[in-house]
């Protein structure tokens, strides 16, 4: 039985677990977070070591061995495939092809990895290489030192996250998925950072940092989130992530995992990495100790960290075995060298025309989709100006056919407007056989009884293409009217429909035609001249109408 503590340097504070491994297990005692005002650095790294050997007194928490996280924003994670080779080639060949793609100076970093237990179809091992600089290397050190501490291990901490969830595992906290191979994914968060780690068969193949800004806004999170699982669903299409859980304390709908799990289609679980600790940590942040509570299960166990910068795997081979790798590599480089010159001469020419042609024809099809865009700009407004428009000469015609006896009843008025349904809250289902409503009608009739306006009512009503009818009573007639004795205003919801679907007939006799002389000026033809070729009457010929007052008048 001993003690372990653990630590992760983060954002200016120093946050501490301890716990005590037996059994190939660990009972986590206390966590603690201590202020350290600065970011660790080579420079203040003795000065804040210092700090955190008083506040460990302070706190009660004696000296031990000491595995440390780094976060994941600080770490360079690569998947790289190498050939099947004997373990004390491996190193060395991981090294050569994790060096190649490199963007700093292999001497300036420490490098360790770990090799996939499922190799790919074509025999060859895949690794998961780490790298960080050797300064922050070397700040932990001097951190450890200077605070009476010794640094046994420093690993990743998406490897201490998936720790903690195999510890939840096996406590029962959460259930673990029904097929043994499938892939999950764990999010952690701390205050002002948030990792996603993807895991299969228990090792860690994929994982990425949580902006800050997408972690105080739920929409962008899941934005995030989607994003980086379809990421990896895309690079891993046989085995697609099947469930997310996420290191925080179970409870209510309120927290991360409750509206994740509304945003998301897989299961969403939640995991306390904190359980059976007295602790004063908020239910959302103790994502910030997942990483610490899983590298103390991984220490308490009798095998070496999957990834320690502190003690990286090395190169066993001898001297000789060295050369031959070098020599092969060497051999191998050469032929591709040569075969590349040769075949790339004989096909440059070739590549070359085919270049031309295909940027011909990526500015012909260019121009096409340019012009394919406004074509469906233009589509696009005509179908929303077609699904809003109405019929109003056929909506006038049905109305006269429908309009009740003229003799008993006049249309005043009559007057329509587009009407814009208001759209649905984005959670709510829309039933797709609800009527589209377009316009607005309202009609000002006058009649001599109530009764002709119930009827036409009625005749609107059993058309069923109007909707939400409101009938108000008006008073009595208008100034210059006795018959009319009733007057009314009808609004009525306007159904869109096609043209097909105005089948109403009107039946109605026409009126005769009337006389369009005009007194005083004979017989006309229109326009109130006289027919050509007719001389007016005269002067003296025309009647005089006295008026009142006398003539002069």
């Amino acid at each position: 039985m001993s003690r372990i503590l653990a630590i992760d340097i983060d954002q200016g504070s120093a946050y501490v677990a301890t716990g005590v491994a037996r059994g190939g297990s660990v009972k986590l005692e206390q966590v603690v977070t201590i202020p350290l005002g600065e970011t660790l650095t080579p420079s203040n790294a003795a000065a804040l070591g210092k700090q955190l050997k008083d506040a460990l007194k302070s706190h009660g928490i004696p000296p031990g061995p000491v595995v440390a996280v780094v976060g994941r924003d600080r770490v360079i994670l690569k998947d790289i495939k190498i050939p099947k080779v004997a373990p004390g080639e491996e190193p060395a060949l991981v090294r050569f092809q994790a060096s190649k793609d490199m963007t700093e100076a292999f001497d300036s970093v420490v490098l360790d990895y770990f090799t996939l237990d499922r190799p790919d179809a074509d025999g060859q091992m895949r690794a998961v290489t780490a790298t960080v600089r050797k300064d922050l290397l070397a700040s932990y050190k001097s951190f450890c030192q200077a605070a009476g501490l010794k640094l046994e291990g420093l690993t990743a901490r998406p490897l201490g996250t998936l720790a903690a969830l195999d510890r939840a595992f096996v406590t029962g906290a959460v259930t673990a998925p029904e097929a043994k191979h499938s892939s999950i994914a764990v999010l952690s968060r701390g205050e002002k950072w948030g990792e996603l780690v993807v895991a299969r068969d228990g090792q860690v193949i994929f994982s990425r940092t949580i902006s800050a800004t997408s972690l105080t806004a739920e929409a962008m999170l899941l934005g995030e989130l989607r994003r980086n699982l379809a990421v990896y669903n895309g690079q891993n299409p046989q085995q697609p992530v099947e469930s997310l859980f996420i290191a925080e304390a179970a409870g209510p709908s309120g927290t991360w995992s409750g509206r994740i799990r509304a945003g998301l289609t897989i299961p969403v679980q939640a995991f306390d990495p904190l359980a059976g600790v007295e602790h004063d940590t908020s239910a959302d942040a103790r994502g910030q100790f997942a990483g610490l509570a899983g590298v103390l299960q991984l220490k308490s166990k009798a095998k070496p960290l999957p990834i320690d910068f502190a003690s990286p795997r090395q190169a066993v081979s001898t001297e000789a075995a060295n050369k031959r790798i070098a020599l092969s590599i060497a051999s191998i480089l050469a032929l591709f060298i040569i075969g590349g010159l040769a075949f790339g001469y004989i096909q440059v020419e070739k590549k070359q025309a085919r270049l031309t042609e295909l940027v011909k024809e990526k500015s012909a099809l260019d121009k096409e989709v340019k012009e394919l865009e406004e074509d469906a700009k233009r589509i696009k407004i005509y179908k929303e100006w077609d699904t809003q428009r109405v019929n109003w000469l056929d909506e006038i015609y049905d109305l006269a056919a429908r309009f009740p006896d003229i003799n008993g009843a006049r249309l005043e008025q009559f007057r329509g407007e587009p009407y814009a349904m208001p759209k649905a809250a984005k959670n709510v289902k829309v039933d797709k056989n609800l009527p589209v409503l377009v316009a607005k009608m309202f009609l000002k009739i006058q009649t001599e009884s109530g009764k002709l306006m119930d009827e036409f009512q009625t005749a609107l009503q059993a058309d069923k293409k109007y909707h939400h009818l409101a009938r108000q009573t008006k008073g009595g007639a208008t100034a210059g009217s006795s018959r009319f004795t009733h007057s009314y205003e009808l609004i009525a919801l306007v159904e869109r429909r096609p043209a097909s679907e105005y089948t109403r007939t009107l039946s109605a006799s026409v009126p005769a035609k009337p006389s369009r002389a005009m007194k005083g000026f004979g017989e006309r033809t229109g326009g109130g001249f006289p027919e050509f070729g007719k001389r007016p009457e005269s002067k003296a010929e025309e009647k005089t109408e006295e008026l009142p007052g006398g003539p002069n008048r």
